[in-house]
């Protein structure tokens, strides 16, 4: 938004609509800013190059653009997708200040893009909408994509794994990552400055007052198994449930963690959802290969919230 408040125009190039086997699909977007810096992706080659021109062509004063490009013309996948091309201006500032508000203040929205006139698209926002996810309404020309806040984190452990774990899920997936640890030689904003918070104290009052949604993903890394099943008890506890739970240790850790939660009154169905030993089976070993086993699983799961499927590669 810093470009349009300060009166630069960007160019915006986004998927509509795709079928068939696309790198990527409806709701990706590419923009050009007047410097040519590059900031997202609609799913590279020859696409991503179209893309890339037309963008450059309407921040300039260009016509946007709405046409359905079929890659198979040019690329190997086969797919189609529904390029839309158009400018942002000061004039959009206030949708993208109300999308902004609504993000803010975690309240579901709904952006609403309008091609009946393909040569002055219109921009609007929005109460959330029953849809979960980006859909085109061909007779109407109107896209319309749920906006939600960014996925939220809560990582306890503030550990090797832990700290490898707050980079990555921050810096490639996009995580919103809170972090709780007892030692406040670990639990510092220095060490982990890609954290939205830092938080230090008892491993018990930190589970009992985290902000925990249920949209939200809790990752347990303490530093000894007994205040492992302090935070999972804590969190499993709680009325609204988070979308996910992970723990990680043993198989022989697991079992007993499990027997120990269920005793203490936890509901069995809770006890099993949880991811536990925790990441997919890669063969990690490493703080660093761990915590990339617990992204992948992270961005798994939450592909699957959204009704995606596992996606590209292989199929474990």
């Amino acid at each position: 938004m810093a470009e349009l408040e300060a009166g630069r125009r960007v160019g915006l190039a986004s998927l509509l609509a795709t079928s068939g086997s696309m790198p990527r699909h409806e709701g990706a977007r590419l923009a050009v800013l007047e410097n040519d810096q590059l900031i997202g992706t609609v799913g590279g080659g020859a696409i991503e190059r179209l893309a890339i021109e037309r963008a450059r062509a309407v921040r300039s004063g260009g016509a946007p653009s709405l046409e359905w490009y079929h890659t198979g013309d040019a690329m190997a996948c086969g797919g189609d997708a529904l390029l839309a091309v158009r400018a942002l201006t000061a004039d959009d500032l206030p949708v993208l200040l109300a999308v902004r508000d609504a993000l803010l203040r975690d309240e579901p929205a709904c952006v609403a893009e309008r091609w009946t006139d393909a040569a002055a698209p219109k921009i609007e926002v929005g109460p959330a909408a029953r849809l979960d996810a980006p859909a085109w309404d061909d007779a109407h020309a109107t896209y319309r994509e749920p906006v939600t806040a960014p996925s939220r984190l809560h990582v306890f452990g503030a550990g090797h794994v832990g700290a490898a774990l707050v980079g990555l899920a921050a810096a490639a997936a996009g995580f919103e990552v809170h972090v709780y640890d007892d030692r406040p030689e670990l639990a510092m904003r220095e060490r982990l400055p890609q954290a939205a918070t830092v938080n230090c104290g008892a491993f018990d009052d930190l589970a009992a007052s985290a902000a925990i949604g249920p949209r939200d993903s809790v990752v347990v890394l303490t530093h000894g198994h007994a205040h492992d099943e302090t935070v999972l008890l804590a969190v499993l506890a709680r009325d609204v449930q988070p979308a996910y739970v992970g723990c990680i240790g043993s198989a022989r850790k697991a079992a007993l963690a499990r027997e120990h939660l269920v005793a203490s009154g936890v509901p069995q169905e809770r006890v099993d959802a949880v991811a536990m030993p925790i990441g997919l089976a890669i063969g990690a070993v490493t703080p660093a290969e761990i915590a990339l086993a617990i992204v992948a699983q992270l961005v798994r799961r939450r592909a699957e919230r959204r009704g995606e499927g596992p996606g590209k590669g292989e199929r474990a």
